[in-house]
């Protein structure tokens, strides 16, 4: 038995509810302060005042696509100019990926100036496009005249790709989770599936990390790779204490940046809308083969028609009895839609980082704006649950940057503060990555620090419901513990 002693333990139960002590046992939680006389522990650890709260779960993010974004050349804040440099400075005369370009108007063009001849890859910051040259497009035997490639076909261009094997995987696998330890991140839910080696390698390359490695994760099925799940032996859900394999996720629409998030008013300057990622009847077999399954979705969209159009297909063919379905972003609405959404078998996955990021250029693709940006506390007030999330590697997977984007809505492109009645308190916004984050588990020992609850916990220096903005910026994880084990101590501030 473990006593963790001298901290501040906020439960989740209350904005108030707090101990001073906590025991915990075999990595689950016996008992707080008084429950504690007379037990006898085999180790003490002296937090010396840090304030202690559930373990930080991520609730969308792509572990392996985040390995892979920190050992790849980085475009991210570069202009056009600086990416051209980047390129032609790491250019050995191989396959040249690199990720995290904002568009600036790069072409195949200038790639073609680097190489027409070798692959390069430079993937857009929103993971839907591409922007490749004319060997890529030789390759994938596609016209274009500008080389950006979007949705499906990029999909398609990534397939052109060299596989990782199965120990390179392992290694970006675990310098993600290395370093999501160092934001105080204990847990997430993950699109991996799909974009790597396939269903069953990925999921044993999971197996085999989160064997030394602990870190809850919980794997979304996507939905083409549904018949491999089917075909395994896995079922749905636990397959150990460190992994599940959660609902089946889809696309219904595309992005704002590349203007295939379907709107309800055109784009500026076009006729387009955005478009549906798959054909309607095509859609509707996936919800429906889900279904056959037992199984919940997990859905992609973006659009304010997109998520309208989504409301009413989920309608018509609703999980079972005690399960919830999950929509992954839903940044726009109209007001009508908070209507269709309340008492829904429900749970929206929102990234508060992308009102910081995105929010100022997107309205500039709007021909009218949304009726809603970003309304988290009109979301809450239909009674549904929200989880925080980052998109990862899209964004930086540190939740205190989700918990500042939340309460102050103020974007670093402007400094403006947009829609300031759609904010939430930081007691709202520690839910997002606590007890909100957990809804979909199926667990009821997760999010709060409770006795029976499992031993995850996030540590920082300072009470999040009480600091002031610029802290949220800050180094303040001092210690992450999963199951009872410490996975990350700052030995600076503790």
């Amino acid at each position: 038995m473990k006593l963790w002693k001298n901290g501040v333990f906020h439960t989740m139960c209350h904005p108030r509810d707090t101990h001073q002590s906590m025991g915990t046992d075999q990595g689950h939680i016996i008992g707080f302060d008084d429950d504690l006389v007379g037990l006898t522990f085999e180790e003490t650890i002296d937090l010396k005042g840090a304030h202690v709260y559930p373990g930080f779960v991520d609730a969308h993010l792509h572990l392996l696509g985040y390995g892979q974004m920190l050992s790849r050349i980085s475009l991210q804040g570069k202009s056009k100019n600086e990416v051209i440099d980047v390129l032609k400075q790491s250019f050995q005369g191989s396959l040249l990926f690199a990720l995290g370009y904002m568009e600036s108007g790069i072409t195949k063009h200038d790639l073609n100036k680097i190489s027409e001849s070798v692959p390069i890859y430079i993937r857009h910051q929103d993971y839907h496009s591409l922007t490749v040259n004319d060997a890529v497009l030789n390759q994938l035997k596609y016209a274009s005249e500008s080389g950006v490639l979007t949705e499906e076909v990029a999909l398609k261009a990534i397939d052109l790709i060299p596989k990782y094997n199965h120990d390179e995987l392992k290694t970006i696998l675990e310098e993600a989770i290395h370093r999501l330890y160092r934001y105080g991140v204990t847990g997430g839910h993950s699109d991996d599936l799909y974009y790597f080696n396939g269903f069953h390698d990925t999921v044993k390359v999971f197996e085999d990390v989160l064997q030394s490695m602990p870190f809850r994760t919980h794997l979304l099925i996507h939905h083409h790779t549904l018949h491999d799940f089917e075909t395994s032996k896995k079922t749905w859900m636990d397959q150990s204490p460190y992994l599940q394999l959660g609902a089946v996720k889809m696309f219904y629409d595309g992005t704002i940046t590349s203007k295939t998030a379907l709107m309800f008013h055109p784009y500026q300057e076009s006729d387009s809308q955005g478009i549906r990622v798959n054909d309607p009847q095509a859609f509707e077999s996936y919800i429906k083969h889900a279904r056959s399954l037992g199984l919940t979705v997990a859905v992609h969209v973006i659009g304010d028609l997109g998520l309208d159009e989504l409301i009413d297909i989920l309608q018509a063919h609703p999980p079972k009895s005690g399960q919830i379905d999950r929509l992954i972003h839903t940044p726009y609405l109209k007001k009508e839609t908070l209507l269709k959404l309340k008492g829904m078998p429900l749970s929206i996955d929102i990234q508060p980082q992308f009102l910081s990021s995105d929010l100022p250029w997107a309205l500039n693709r709007f021909s009218i704006a949304p009726e809603l940006l970003f309304p988290w506390k009109s979301l809450l007030q239909t009674g549904l649950t929200i989880s925080g999330s980052s998109d990862a590697p899209v964004e930086i997977p540190n939740p205190l940057l989700g918990m500042h984007a939340a309460i102050y809505r103020r974007s670093y492109h402007d400094g403006k503060v947009y829609d300031r009645d759609e904010s939430l308190t930081p007691y709202e916004a520690v839910k997002l990555y606590t007890t909100g984050a957990q809804v979909q588990s199926m667990k009821d020992n997760r999010g709060y620090l409770k006795p029976g609850y499992i031993a995850d916990m996030t540590m920082t220096k300072d009470n999040l419901f009480m600091m002031k903005e610029d802290q949220f910026f800050e180094e303040q994880i001092v210690m992450t513990v999963i199951d009872e084990k410490i996975v990350f101590r700052n030995t600076h501030k503790i």
